[in-house]
């Protein structure tokens, strides 16, 4: 039976964890960390539940994409995320509180907790440093006006994949780049590249093909991978209406004016369509709230 995909998208979040989290490619894993966590040299790593519930009833829990444990102790959390969401940054911070809490519940001298480090994969760049062009970017807490380390117990570590542009011709052997690399286009891929030849690899391509999956696996992954183009399509019309609108009205009434009656016009034309709100918020680069006021107008 032939496919219209080879191999899986790595940003799903079920593939991800079937090529990072398992006791089978636990090796993978520690070495996109050990590329990812620049002060860490990890040896080993323990998998643990990814479901942490708050210390009071009825606060806020959270799931992770993927949680583990190092050989020295110290927790990471794993998250992988398609789509742009609002206080993304906050987010990470809440899911740090729990590592921190439960080490402290769990028997350790006063508030000396093992460091704990946030890693997230994300599709879409943030809106605090958007025009910066460093994929991954590291933050601790510092003193304000200097370099002076509060503490080096919580990190956070952001990589914002739009940022790589790289072509298959530019690699030039570093792995971390490689797995950018495959992280944006291991879905449209059709075999694997020469210049991804690290054994590292060896494993990602194979987990991800999808002629290696049981049935299930492989019909879930396939039906999501469809409806993510389709969105993908979508999106890329609702920008070309918004466009097209825009300038249509700004002729008109002047081009700020014309823009927002045109995006105005356009966001109610996509939503009678049948157009998901989300997908039409992301594609033009508004917030849930925003598209839904502008619809109402």
């Amino acid at each position: 039976m032939s496919y219209q995909f080879k191999y899986a998208d790595l940003l799903d979040d079920e593939v991800f964890k079937l090529v990072f989290g398992r006791e089978s490619t636990k090796d993978v894993m520690i070495e996109f960390l050990n590329q990812v966590i620049p002060d860490r040299k990890i040896v080993d790593l323990e998998f643990i539940d990814k479901e942490m519930h708050p210390v009071e009833r009825d606060a806020k829990g959270s799931v992770y994409d993927m949680f583990c444990k190092t050989d020295d102790g110290s927790r990471i959390i794993v998250e992988v995320q398609r789509r742009k969401q609002p206080f993304y940054p906050e987010r990470a911070l809440y899911y740090s509180t729990f590592q921190i809490q439960r080490q402290v519940e769990s028997g350790a001298e006063y508030y000396d907790f093992l460091p704990v480090y946030v890693v997230n994969i994300l599709n879409f760049k943030m809106d605090n440093d958007s025009d910066s062009t460093e994929i991954k970017t590291i933050y601790r807490l510092y003193k304000e006006n200097s370099n002076i380390l509060l503490t080096d117990r919580v990190t956070f570590i952001f990589i914002e994949l739009p940022k790589f542009n790289k072509s298959l011709e530019e690699l030039d052997g570093n792995i971390l780049e490689g797995m950018y690399f495959c992280f944006k286009n291991m879905g449209t891929l059709t075999k694997r590249p020469e210049a991804l030849s690290h054994d590292v690899f060896s494993k990602i391509f194979q987990v991800t093909e999808l002629y290696n999956m049981d049935d299930i696996t492989r019909t879930k992954v396939l039906h999501k991978m469809t409806t993510e183009r389709d969105l993908r399509n979508q999106m890329a019309y609702a920008r070309e209406e918004a466009i097209a609108e825009g300038l249509a009205e700004g002729r008109a009434k002047g081009l700020a004016e014309g823009r927002a009656e045109g995006r105005a016009e356009t966001i109610r034309k996509m939503l009678a369509a049948g157009i998901p709100v989300s997908v039409i918020a992301d594609a033009l680069e508004m917030t849930l709230e925003q598209c839904e006021a502008v619809a109402k107008q």
